[in-house]
Order: structure tokens, then C-alpha cells, then sequence
């Protein structure tokens, strides 16, 4: 498994699992298999099948691959543009509350992937956004915004890691009073701000996964109270334990 961190709420992850639990993150994800199908299950629906598959903020999911899949996957935040235009999409055109399967993705699926290879991960990331809202600007009315202050609220968090951050001190730095800030992230996202914190916290965890550090020292750096919390992130937001997450990670060649 290959990883990049591709900026602020922007990274990219080459290869899959083979077995994940349903789950939910705050990220916009978008998962294309360039050399074979991905199989997607919704929550409380059966599996679909394709080639390319978009999962708005906050919708349970488990998208599998096997090794022959050649899987890429795209993770965005919503403070990001990117993030925010396919959101709206996979809402808009979604076939399982807020799960996108795009019939007709096979040919960005495999371009994206064959563009990774030849120029990078940043050229195969903005090739594939391009192309999905090029996909769905034929029958949208274009991205639903984001309130400009909980953009803000989710740049800060990510600005702040590893140290402590809670709902009440980000709401006072971006304005806002707690529980509107919690009530609009829910309605803009389909997540708690609690969990786009935490979500931030697993994300930096992974980073120092990247740098060598142990399942233990990452959790520990990025923030987590404990192993037990870091656990319960981990699986409630990938599906997988960290200890698969950080045997996946340790394959990593960049």
C-alpha cells in the first residue's frame, strides 16, 4: 500500500482490504479500481459492483478490492473545494444515501490510475476530481456550499493537531457557539464535529505511522487518550484495526 498526503485534507492511498466493516468518516471519498471491479456495500443494502465509487461525508460504507484491483483511493475534507463539489454529487446522484456508483466510470477509473503511475499522485488526483464533476455537471445544479465558519472551524482543527482540541474551543475560535457549530456540521456533513476531530486525530496518527513510529507511539503522538480510544477511531472510521491499518501503511514505498 502506497500513501500521500497531498496537502491540507487531501490525501491519496494505492492499494485496498479485502475484508472491512461498515464505516463512516468525515471525508469525501473516492475509490476507483483501474484494473478490476470494487465491491461496495451501503448500509443496510446489498453489495454493488463498479469501477469507480464516491461516498459522501458521513455515509456508511465498506468499499473492498482485492491485490488484481489496482484500487486508488482519494480521501478530501470538506474545507477543501474539491471535497465540497463531490460531496454534493455523490448526494445529488447517489444511489444508497450518499453513495455514488458511476456507471459509466471505467474509462477515469483506469486513466486516473494509469496517470498515477506516469506523473504522480497529484496529477492523477486532480484528473480524477476533473473528470467526476465534468461527469456530473451534466445534470447538477452545482456543489452545495459550505458555511464559510465551519470551513474554517475544520482548518483549524487540522492547523492544531496533535495537541488537545474540543468542540468548545474551536466553535470560540471561528465565533460560533458550540452546539451550532455541532448542529452545522451535522446538517453540512452527515458527521459530529466530535468526529471530525477525531478523524483529523486518525489522520495524523497515519502520518506518523508513515515516519516509523510504532501503532502505540503514533496514537500517542497524535493525541489519543489511550490505545483503547485510538482503537475505537480506528475502526469506527476505516473499518479495519490499527494494526491493520499499520501493517498496510508499513508496505508503504513512496
Amino acid at each position: 500500500m502506497q500513501v500521500w498526503e497531498l496537502g491540507p485534507g487531501r490525501l491519496m492511498v494505492a492499494g485496498g482490504f479485502s475484508d472491512l466493516a461498515l464505516h463512516h468518516h468525515p471525508a469525501v471519498q473516492v475509490t476507483v479500481g483501474g484494473c478490476g471491479p470494487l465491491t461496495v456495500t451501503c448500509d443496510g443494502e446489498n453489495d454493488e459492483v463498479g469501477r469507480l465509487a464516491v461516498i459522501a461525508s458521513g455515509a456508511r460504507h465498506a468499499v473492498r478490492s482485492d491485490s488484481e484491483s489496482g484500487a486508488l483511493t482519494l480521501y478530501l475534507g470538506l474545507q477543501t473545494p474539491e471535497g465540497v463539489a463531490l460531496s454534493t454529487l455523490s448526494r445529488n446522484h447517489g444511489q444508497h444515501q450518499g453513495i455514488w456508483i458511476v456507471e459509466d466510470g471505467q474509462n477515469l477509473a483506469e486513466t486516473t490510475v494509469a496517470l498515477r503511475d506516469q506523473d504522480g499522485p497529484h496529477a492523477a488526483a486532480e484528473h480524477l476530481v476533473d473528470g467526476l464533476c465534468e461527469m456530473g455537471d451534466r445534470r447538477s445544479d452545482g456543489p452545495r456550499p459550505v458555511h464559510p465558519q465551519l470551513r474554517q472551524a475544520i482548518e483549524v482543527v487540522s492547523s492544531r493537531m496533535p495537541d488537545h482540541v474540543d468542540v468548545t474551543s474551536i466553535a470560540g475560535a471561528v465565533a460560533l457557539s458550540p452546539d451550532y457549530l455541532g448542529r452545522l456540521c451535522k446538517q453540512q456533513t452527515g458527521v459530529s464535529f466530535s468526529a471530525t476531530i477525531r478523524w483529523e486525530r486518525l489522520v495524523t496518527a497515519v502520518s506518523y505511522l508513515l515516519d516509523g513510529y510504532s501503532v502505540t507511539d503514533a496514537a500517542h503522538l497524535a493525541g489519543f487518550a489511550d490505545g483503547s480510544h485510538a482503537n475505537r477511531v480506528c475502526w469506527e472510521m476505516t473499518g479495519a484495526t490499527p494494526s491493520e491499518l499499520a501493517a498496510a501503511v508499513r508496505r508503504t514505498v513512496i
